[in-house]
């Protein structure tokens, strides 16, 4: 049984030419970056070389780049920094209010649920339904005490790309009028490296997180931009900057680095191949009877990345589509991988747009990458219609 990946969105393939490399170059110099001695420095300097490298691919002329062990945990710098900002101020507690979307990836979500509880106050912005995050509605919620605005720059679950420029301009506006003179904006661009421009999203934003493992790179290394000087909650020996101590995965580094490189010198014809895979995927679901495209979108909408598409197939469960289509050998999901075990919450994305419970939960997710082929696609939507019409109660 031949096997089909088109679960991108979840992690890349990995290029095994850049680890190896990686690997190599890490091995050689093996030493603490933080060591003053010759294998040290030399550690350091493949650091520092790799850092370079990741701000020069992205387009990013200012700022700081730190390495973090995950988009994860670069998402969750900032969000826990607020938590310097709560003090006394006389026998009551510091007030403290940040606005983000409910659209967020479990990184941002989960993390800001659990501030909620210990008393700061959350705007939550709800999309329209298309998956759009209106820039105006997230600015009318910031006010003076207002300390951090997050949203996304692409949704891993529809694909929806967020006007991150607007958003980021009418919430400077906002801070402006309102005085809130320490507002802080931070950007999930995990899902948009490598695919969009980063350099339009640092020029609005204070900070952007990004993941190695979503272009190819390996797991568990992950960077978080810096615009201006943070505070951050978790203090250690200093390394990168201050922002997250711990010794250096120079190996992650430097992979991450070849790895940007790589997608950011083909952006122009993996994008392309992404269209075209997008047109035969959705052309393909068209003529399926039954299937819909959640939200409904056409081909080629400007509006989405071409890389990710969700579909419904009513009347069958997306967790049963899933399975079924695994053993068969084609690998797709029904959202974000860190949500897979929390089904129905992980529907939380959709629901926020207002899409139906019930079709919610027979939602899936296929996404492709640079080795996806027209064949993936045709594979897919074959064994897709067969499974459909057995399973459809």
């Amino acid at each position: 049984m031949s096997s089909v990946y088109l679960d991108w969105a979840a992690t890349a393939l990995p290029d095994c030419d850049v680890q190896q490399q990686a690997l190599s170059l890490s091995l050689e110099s093996y030493g603490n970056p933080s060591s003053a001695h010759l294998f040290g420095k030399g550690a350091r300097e493949l650091l520092e070389e790799a850092r370079k490298n990741i701000i020069q691919a992205m387009g990013i002329p200012k700022g700081n780049f730190c390495f973090t062990g995950s988009g994860t945990e670069a998402d969750q710098i900032p969000l826990l920094a607020l938590l310097r900002k709560v003090g006394r101020a006389g026998r009551s507690w510091k007030p403290i209010h940040i606005v983000v979307s409910s659209i967020e990836h479990a990184a941002i979500d989960a993390q800001t649920h659990q501030l909620e509880k210990m008393g700061i106050d959350v705007a939550w912005i709800d999309p329209d339904a298309r998956g759009f995050i209106d820039p105006q509605r997230v600015a009318d919620r910031v006010r003076a005490d207002t300390a951090l605005v997050a949203v996304m720059a692409v949704n891993n679950e529809t694909g929806a790309i967020q006007d991150i420029p607007a958003i980021g301009h009418a919430v400077k506006e906002a801070a402006a009028r309102a005085g809130a003179r320490s507002l802080w904006f931070h950007v999930d661009a995990v899902q948009a490296l490598g695919k969009l421009p980063m350099r339009a999203l640092a020029s609005h934003a204070d900070s952007i997180a990004v993941s190695a493992h979503k272009i190819r790179g390996p797991k568990g290394v992950g960077g978080l931009w810096i615009g201006k000087t943070l505070e951050v909650l978790a203090l250690g020996g200093g390394q990168e900057q201050g922002i997250r101590s711990g010794t250096e995965n120079v190996f992650g580094a430097i992979a991450f680095s070849m790895a940007t490189q790589k997608a950011y010198n083909s952006i122009e014809a993996q994008n392309e191949l992404a269209r075209n895979l997008e047109t035969r995927l959705i052309e393909g679901v068209l003529r399926i009877s039954g299937p819909l495209l959640v939200p409904n979108r056409s081909i080629g909408d400007s509006g989405y990345v071409p890389h990710i598409v969700s579909l419904a197939f009513p009347g069958v469960g997306g967790a049963t589509m899933v399975r079924a289509l695994s053993d068969r050998g084609i690998a797709v999901s029904t959202g974000s991988a860190c949500s897979s075990n929390r089904n129905r919450q992980g529907r939380r994305v959709l629901k926020a747009m207002g899409i139906p419970e019930d079709l919610a939960l027979c939602t899936l997710r296929v996404s492709t990458g640079s080795t996806s082929t027209p064949s993936d696609i045709d594979a897919f939507l074959e064994h897709a219609e067969d499974l459909y019409r057995k399973l459809k109660n």
